[in-house]
């Protein structure tokens, strides 16, 4: 069989591929080429996308039946997945799927060998409108978005016919075990979905690779991560401490389901620390920090709230772009474009959840975290964003924290949580929860009864953090 030598030589040669990849990068192409089922699970920006296409790019060339690929990844990064096969694998014709119902049917029907489409494609037509027999491979992008086994999405996905499975996520465990029990089902789908974690731990030693960036690139320039603990104004902290003083008697005043309850205090609470009115300590401090930024500065500031990207950038004075969830595939394209080729200094605002996946964003200079996401993975995803594999600068991350508020409570639950990854995928021993009940009871300050008055028979008191606003 082809070591990754021959792979390389191959690829280099015949294929067009760029004489610019490391190492690890060609050790992992080798993995995937030799893989029915591989998870490809490198820490993020050390190049999976750039692995897996020139693994694929290898895999339609050898002559092995092999004929046509499916790349599934979130519909913000379709985009960039033909700009990454048109630069690492230069040999592949590719198409994107789009259109309505009887456009998508067309894509899966003509001969093109590889087609990149969205997981809500593959969510709408999985089930009954792609064609048996229609790929040789699948590969799944960002593949913890089918974390929840049960979910229409998963189900699509491990419908899809196909010989082989290739998934590629630097988080594929966010909350618990079950999540990466999920993606192994896709790989393989005789898996149970009650495995062990002794189970799961065989499992993964045969299906999957993972390497840090201190293990593969001691050349990477580090990140350099400074928390800035700041306090609140006096008319954050007034209408903070209003509303944490009548807290308990929101609760019990109210007849809404507990959990949504409890996030709309949270949640309440948190804006509160980015900004109340006019004002914001932590709006003084960006000012401070984008006015002392060198002019070929180009800096990413992540939210959870998009509510409060739009009130920054509206008093912030350098040029700036907005990137959220909700906005066109073509304006996100575009503001990442403006970010990228536009003069300096430049910022681009972000909301977590939209920036925590699958882009490209090495030329940042400096990162600032305005508020801290619930889900640490999710977090480090966006960060590592702009700690790429062809960096040659040190990455600059700046850590907003509110002194004497929720802020403090939440970063202490995720710091217990930070080392998910080591914990499961290293030993997949651990199991760590979502932000349960009694978490937000011990952030809110709460005596059991007040999370419990409502709904006692609730079946879940576990409450996911996921949403955007």
């Amino acid at each position: 069989m082809d070591d990754a030598l021959d792979l390389r030589r191959r690829a280099e040669n015949i294929l067009g591929v760029p004489r610019m990849l490391h190492d690890y990068q060609w050790e992992g192409i080798a993995f995937l080429y030799r893989s029915r089922a591989a998870l490809l699970a490198d820490e993020m920006g050390l190049g999976k996308t750039v692995q897996a296409s020139v693994a694929l790019a290898l895999l339609l060339s050898a002559q092995n039946q092999v004929n046509r690929a499916l790349i599934v990844t979130p519909a913000a990064l379709t985009t960039n997945w033909i700009l990454e096969l048109e630069t690492w694998a230069p040999s592949l014709a590719v198409r994107r799927i789009q259109g309505d119902s009887r456009d998508r049917k067309a894509f899966y029907l003509l001969p093109i060998p590889v087609l990149v489409g969205s997981y809500e494609h593959i969510r709408q037509d999985g089930l009954d409108n792609i064609p048996s027999n229609s790929f040789d491979i699948v590969i799944l992008d960002e593949a913890q978005r089918i974390k929840n086994r049960d979910s229409t999405t998963a189900l699509a996905c491990r419908l899809l016919p196909r010989k082989y499975s290739w998934a590629l996520s630097a988080t594929p465990v966010e909350n618990d075990t079950q999540d990466i029990a999920s993606i192994l089902g896709f790989l393989d789908p005789s898996i149970r979905s009650d495995l062990s974690g002794a189970e799961l731990t065989s499992k993964l030693k045969t299906m999957m690779l993972r390497r840090r960036k201190a293990e593969v690139r001691d050349e990477l320039p580090p990140v350099i991560v400074q928390d800035l603990k700041l306090e609140l104004t006096p008319s954050q902290r007034s209408r903070y401490d209003e509303l944490w003083a009548n807290r308990r008697e929101a609760i019990a005043s109210s007849t809404k389901d507990t959990k949504v309850l409890l996030l709309g205090l949270l949640t309440r609470l948190k804006i509160i620390c980015n900004f109340d009115g006019e004002t914001s300590s932590k709006l003084v401090t960006l000012r401070e920090i984008c006015e002392g930024a060198e002019s070929t500065s180009r800096i990413l500031i992540f939210s959870q709230f998009v509510e409060t990207l739009k009130w920054i950038s509206d008093r912030i004075s350098l040029a700036s772009d907005l990137f959220t969830g909700a906005m066109s595939v073509f304006d996100r394209e575009t503001a990442m474009e403006r970010f990228k080729t536009e003069s300096t200094p430049r910022i681009l605002f972000v909301s977590l959840r939209a920036g925590g996946v699958g882009l490209n964003l090495g030329m940042a200079t400096h990162v600032i975290v305005f508020d801290r996401w619930w889900n640490p993975a999710v977090e480090i995803q966006a960060i590592y964003r702009a700690h790429r594999f062809q960096r040659d600068k040190p990455l600059h991350v700046i850590r907003f924290l509110v002194a004497d508020t929720i802020e403090e409570r939440i970063a202490t639950i995720l710091n217990r949580k930070e080392n998910i990854f080591e914990d499961v995928i290293e030993s997949t021993k651990t199991s760590v929860s979502r932000f349960t009940a009694e978490e937000l009871r011990q952030i809110l300050d709460l005596p059991e009864e007040d999370i419990f008055r409502h709904k006692k028979n609730e079946e879940e008191n576990t409450i996911p953090m996921t949403r955007e606003f």
